[in-house]
């Protein structure tokens, strides 16, 4: 019995590694490609991108509907809940709701 929770535990921490992981790089891959522009649509193309990719042993049709699902949750997420978001000075980001600075790579 043990060994069935066991098991069932890797599964799960795998399948959500994966989405993590997915989530994560999509989510960057959209703020370079944006020239590094961060704002909610990074998440939500990021969201589209990482339902596409969870979904493509299923083909095109399969992989277009994670697409929608993903983005249109994590859509209606920052709709209800919101982010404050943050501000842009000279080329650094400032996010405003966690106090964190980033610092440009020379």
């Amino acid at each position: 019995r043990m060994g069935n929770v066991n098991a069932k535990a890797v599964a799960s921490a795998k399948s959500w590694a994966q989405l993590s992981a997915a989530f994560s790089g999509f989510h960057a891959l959209t703020r370079v490609v944006r020239g590094g522009r961060e704002d909610r649509w990074n998440g939500i193309v990021g969201s589209a991108f990482t339902g596409a990719y969870l979904n493509r042993q299923g083909g095109p049709q399969a992989m277009l509907q994670g697409a929608t699902t993903y983005a249109s949750f994590t859509y209606m997420l920052d709709v209800f809940f919101g982010t404050k978001g943050g501000s842009n000075k000279d080329g650094v980001f400032i996010d405003d709701q966690f106090q964190y600075q980033e610092q440009q790579l020379n």
